[in-house]
This record gives C-alpha cells, sequence and structure tokens, in this order.
C-alpha cells in the first residue's frame, strides 16, 4: 500500500525546512504572485478555451497511487487524450521521496497543473488555501459517496478529484487455523495473548506477523488506536490539532505503548519482527506459518492471488484489541488529485478531472483496481467489500472513527514508527515516544507559525 524509508532524521530535517519554506512563501511581503498571475498575454499553450492541442497537463504522483496492478490510470489518460487532445504528463515519483519532491516543487515555483495528497487533515501541510484549486461547484460532487466529500472538503471547500475508497487496518487473520484450535476472536489484550499461545504451542511459527523492517508499519498500529482515544477524551483530535493538548497527556496512549511493547518481548511477533520486510506477509500469510497479521481490507485478495490455496479470501478481520480498544479505524478516503490553483491550465484539469468523473471511466478505473473496489468515492460504482470489510464492522461494538494518520495534524507514520522500533529495542519507554512525537508536532507548529 505504501512504503517508506526509515532515514528518520534527515527526512524530519527537509521536512522542516520545506515547511518553512512553504510557509515564508505564503506569508505577507514574501508572496509574490506567481508568473502565471502576472501575465497579461496567454503563454504558448495556455488553456485560453480553444484549440487544445498544444496543452499538456502536468501531473506527479507517487508510484505506488498509480497503476497498481493495472495500466488502468495511463490507459485512461490516453482516452482522455485521444477525445480532447489535451496531452497529460504522469510523472512517477517514488513514494519515499514523493513528499520531498512535491514540496520542494511547490517551494520553488514550479507547481504541477495535477498533483496528489493524502485526504484529510495530512493535506493540511501543502497549504490548501495557496495551492488547491476550489472545486466545490464541479458536477461529480453531487455524486461523490459522503465519505469522499467529507474527506476531500478543506476550510469548506471540495479540494480534491478522489477516486480510492474508505479502507481501515485491523487484525487479518486465517479462518481455518482458528477453527482448527477452537480459537475465538480475542477482545482484550489478555485474549490476545492466550490465542497467540495455542497457536505457538501448536506449532504455528509466528501468531501474529510484524513487517518490522517499514518504520511506518509501527506506527499504523498506533495510529488505530485513535478513534477509541477519543472516546475516552471527547474533542482528542481538535485539541490536539489546536495545541489544547499534547500525547503527552492522553494516558490511554501510553497503556496503548505498553500493551504494543508486551507483544514484542513476549515473541509474538516471531523471532525477526523487526527485520520482515513488507512482501514477506504475502508468504507468511499464505503458507500458514503466521496466523494474524495487521492489514488492510483488500490485502486479502493480493495474498490469494500470489497463494491460490490459502482461501485468503475467506480470513476475517478485528479491531486491535490494545488498551481496551473495540473500534474500526479508517482512513478518510485515501488519496486525491488536486489542481493547482493557479494553474495557467485549469479549465484543462476541470475537463480531466469531468472525464475521470464519467460513470463509463468510473468503471473502468475501479475494474483495474480491485483493491479499491471495498467502497467506492463515487454512487455510480457498486461496492464489493471483502470479507475482512465486512467482518471488522461485525466485530467493533465501538463504532467507528476516523484514524490519527488522517485525523491529527503532522502525524508522520515514518518518523513515529521509528520511535516505536526504539520502544522495542528498549531505548525509549512509552512516555519518551509520546514526548517525542510532540516535540516533532510543536516544531511544524512553529514554522507555520513564523
Amino acid at each position: 500500500m505504501k512504503k517508506m524509508n526509515a532515514k528518520v532524521w534527515m527526512t524530519s530535517l527537509l521536512v522542516l525546512c520545506f515547511v518553512v519554506a512553504l510557509a515564508a512563501c505564503g506569508s505577507g511581503s514574501g508572496n509574490k504572485p506567481s508568473p502565471t498571475n502576472n501575465n497579461t498575454q496567454a503563454p504558448e499553450g495556455a488553456d485560453t478555451g480553444g484549440d487544445k492541442k498544444n496543452v499538456t497537463l502536468t501531473f506527479v504522483s507517487s508510484q505506488n497511487w498509480m497503476n497498481k496492478g493495472s495500466k488502468v490510470d495511463s490507459e485512461l489518460i490516453e482516452a482522455f487524450t485521444k477525445e480532447t487532445g489535451i496531452n497529460v504528463d504522469l510523472q512517477v515519483v517514488p513514494d519515499d521521496q514523493y513528499t520531498n519532491v512535491l514540496k520542494t516543487k511547490m517551494a520553488s515555483g514550479e507547481v504541477p497543473d495535477i498533483f496528489m495528497v493524502g485526504a484529510g487533515a495530512g493535506a493540511q501541510k501543502y497549504l490548501p488555501e495557496k495551492y488547491f484549486a476550489d472545486l466545490s461547484n464541479e458536477e461529480w460532487v453531487g455524486r461523490y459517496a459522503p465519505y469522499a466529500k467529507t474527506g476531500t472538503t478543506i476550510n469548506d471547500k471540495v479540494s480534491g478529484f478522489m477516486t480510492w475508497n474508505v479502507d481501515g487496518w485491523g487484525i487479518l487473520y486465517n479462518v481455518e487455523l482458528f477453527k482448527k484450535y477452537d480459537l475465538s476472536v480475542p477482545k482484550t489484550m489478555d485474549e490476545l495473548m492466550q490465542v497467540s499461545d495455542v497457536l505457538k504451542e501448536n506449532g504455528v511459527e509466528t501468531p501474529l506477523y510484524m513487517l518490522g523492517k517499514e518504520a511506518w508499519y509501527w506506527a499504523v498500529w498506533f495510529s488505530q488506536f485513535g478513534p477509541k482515544a477519543e472516546q475516552a477524551n471527547p474533542g482528542l483530535y481538535d485539541k490536539l490539532n489546536n495545541q489544547e493538548l499534547k500525547f503527552a497527556d492522553v494516558k490511554e496512549f501510553e497503556t496503548f505503548l505498553t500493551e504494543y511493547k508486551t507483544l514484542y518481548d513476549k515473541g509474538y511477533f516471531g523471532k525477526n519482527s523487526l527485520s520482515n520486510p513488507w512482501d514477506s506477509g504475502y508468504e507468511a500469510m499464505g503458507t500458514g506459518k503466521a496466523a494474524m497479521l495487521l492489514m488492510y481490507q483488500s490485502y486479502q485478495s493480493e495474498v490469494a492471488e500470489k497463494y491460490p490455496d490459502s482461501k485468503a479470501t475467506e480470513w476475517e478481520m478485528f479491531p486491535i484489541p490494545l488498551a481496551g480498544n473495540d473500534m474500526y479505524s479508517h482512513s478518510a478516503g485515501g488519496n486525491m488529485r488536486v489542481a493547482y490553483k493557479d494553474s495557467k491550465n485549469l479549465d484543462s484539469v476541470k475537463k480531466f478531472f469531468d472525464f475521470l468523473a464519467k460513470p463509463e471511466n468510473l468503471n473502468t478505473f475501479y475494474d483495474g483496481r480491485p483493491d479499491l473496489e471495498s467502497n467506492p468515492s463515487f454512487v455510480d460504482v457498486e461496492s464489493k467489500p471483502s470479507q475482512a470489510g465486512k467482518t471488522i464492522i461485525e466485530n467493533s461494538p465501538g463504532g467507528q472513527g476516523l484514524d490519527m494518520e488522517y485525523g491529527v495534524l503532522y502525524w508522520d507514520n515514518t518518523i513515529i514508527g521509528k520511535y516505536i522500533q526504539e520502544l522495542m529495542l528498549g531505548s525509549k519507554t512509552p512516555m519518551q515516544v509520546l514526548e517525542a512525537i510532540d516535540s516533532d508536532r510543536q516544531k511544524s507548529f512553529d514554522a507555520l507559525n513564523q
């Protein structure tokens, strides 16, 4: 779904520098008009409403967000060009470099006509008031699924074109193994340990597989606890985002991290939990070496494709039962395409979005992206929830809510995941992890307030 490298401190420094640069660009005397704004005559290839054959839209995306498992994004771009004469220059950037590349383009004034960002609170770091076009009045907004409209709405304006789906992370488990050893879905930390003990006693190599080489993956666990923490602390996300509360002030966060560490110390994550790369999860689950894995809902289809005998499409899902959690957490709808508000080709960008929003093209897109079919962004497209998607709801009596990655400002999975890796290795306590998160977020707030 997404992969990031672990050069944490360098990344942190670069991100801070870019935030400062962007904030400076958007403030007072530094807010000079873009070259486009100064033009009184349309430049060559500009969007003048006439012949579009000389128009080329620049479109920048993270690598894993485009053409995943198919060529459907490129095929739709080709069809759009054939129909309109407007070219689209799709520039794909490696996942672990995308944020910095996009922010560098913004800071240098080379903003692409279209760029992709995560929906929800995560989009705020790209300064939507300065860079995002208002798409509220586009025809296709009226066909958005409610979550898609909410996730793309920033400062009361629809700011993105989304063809994604609401997905959430939970513990995916092998139903056949659970039945074999007469196990039930664990609802508490103690029950999770009991289930894990039974699996280990019966020779299951790793009860709960951990993709621990990926720093960000450790933070995804923690992110899922946000809705339960907010239930215990009403208004938590708003208070964190308004600097009225810190992570270190929330006792439930410390409890979660303490129990998380206990799972690691007891060996339930296996012998190589800190070195398992992303791709190793397919084999571990597909061959039955592991019985459980924190994952998104469509993952079981990916395992089934690689290991047809695994019966992976029958697997089910439950929420992480740490610190009393019984809630399903989910994203704000994933990623969205943003139109640069000062693009000289804004009219053509909107034509591109109109083209993608045609019902026949939406169906083509989702046919090419079965990993996004469980809850499409448009009501025109039939949803096809996985077994995991159905059962995570059934196994979440506490309800559901937005995870912290999409609801809390300046949440960075890679950096937070690195702190949690240090927790597992014993060089940080749970409280020190929370204090480190607070310290990083304060720097981001300070940079934007300069």
